[in-house]
């Protein structure tokens, strides 16, 4: 069989790579810089000719996919067998959770046991394995002779490259993978051979709209949730975030709530929040539920978002009130409207926060 050349790269960076987060199989989108490297990645590769473009079902993928598929003028080919290894029950947590919630079984992934199971349906290392080497092959064997890209995830150029080095699945690899950034692999009658693995150094400089440490803004957000476990999100104008405006996103979707004011707490900005914008006061809090940090445009202004979300539920009669609104939430709160997971799911819209139909279901038992 001919030799196939595959251009295999990661997808861009997410805000949940930032925080260190298990993103598995959760469709966590591209943030800022993920977005840049995308594009970054697309000039790299604009030279390079290629028969077909692959990638991941995942939003993330596809994302930094969309950018050198459009270039090059060639469709994309998206696979389920492409995504990164389903992780379970840590799928949403910060490393430090899982380590802390999980300990004996963080030790046996430390480990890297190969047959080692995540609860709550995920994969081990050869299961992970398998999936991934049947689907790279079946691309290779169907473009034999040619020129492919993939774009897929950590985990997938992961076991490309113990495929093509001949490394255990039980060793430790030292090489990072890089976020949208080409590592090039050959096959030929089913022999696999790394060509180049992309590393740090001597890579194209990255610009961003953004430089430097970031100024903190802390914000609590509200998530009402109907008997339904819909979730109620205002639609805010991109006024706010211009940056969103230049991606085509005249509004997007987010919960109610806002940044703390001087001494505030976040439980204590949560019920003023939750006042002014729905006029719901004396509720129950109850726990945080989520929380996520992530840079974040605000006129234009960068600043480092740290954000903390309570989830309150209210009754099917429940109607806004937005007589307590400010003026600058009559300016920009364009509408409202509830939300169920499979919606935010199969929606095109812009949605805050990342994963919200995957949180919407994880609360709809608590």
């Amino acid at each position: 069989m001919a030799l196939t050349r595959i251009c295999l790269a990661r997808h861009g960076e997410t805000n949940w790579n930032l925080e260190r987060r298990v993103q598995g199989q959760l469709n966590i989108p591209l943030n800022v810089k993920g977005l840049a490297q995308a594009e970054a990645l697309a000039q790299e590769l604009a030279d390079e000719r290629f028969d077909h473009v692959y990638s991941s079902d995942l939003k993330r993928a596809l994302q930094t996919a969309t950018p050198i598929a459009t270039r090059l003028g060639l469709p994309i080919t998206t696979s389920a067998a492409l995504r990164e290894k389903h992780d379970g029950e840590w799928q949403g947590l910060v490393s430090d959770e899982v380590e802390r919630l999980y300990p004996r079984q963080y030790a046996m992934h430390r480990r890297r046991r190969p047959h080692f199971t995540i609860l709550g349906g995920g994969e081990s290392h050869v299961q992970f394995a398998t999936r991934v080497r049947a689907e790279l092959d079946a691309i290779a064997e169907r473009h034999a002779g040619g020129s492919v890209l993939v774009i897929a995830h950590a985990g997938v150029l992961d076991i490309a490259y113990r495929i093509a080095a001949g490394v255990g699945l039980s060793v430790k690899r030292e090489a990072p993978v890089l976020n949208a950034a080409p590592c090039w692999f050959t096959q030929e009658n089913g022999v696999w051979r790394l060509t180049h693995w992309a590393v740090e150094r001597g890579r194209p400089p990255l610009t961003l709209p953004y430089a430097g440490k970031l100024r903190r803004r802390e914000a609590a957000r509200v998530l009402l949730l109907n008997s339904a476990g819909e979730a109620l999100l205002l639609r805010y104008s991109s006024r706010l975030a211009p940056h969103l405006i230049q991606r085509g996103h005249a509004h997007f979707w987010g919960a109610v709530g806002g940044a703390l004011e001087p001494g505030e707490t976040f439980d204590r900005a949560a019920r003023r929040e939750l006042f002014e914008e729905t006029g719901l006061e004396g509720v129950e809090l109850g726990p945080v539920v989520a929380a996520r940090e992530f840079p974040m445009q605000l006129g234009e202004d960068w600043l480092l978002a740290s954000e903390r979300f309570y989830a309150v539920r209210v009754g099917d009669g429940f109607t806004l009130d937005t007589r307590n609104f400010t003026e600058i939430e009559r300016r920009d709160v364009l509408g409202w409207k509830w939300w169920s997971a499979q919606e935010i799911a199969a929606s095109q819209e812009l949605i805050f926060p990342e994963a919200l139909d995957w949180l919407l279901e994880t609360l709809r038992d608590t």
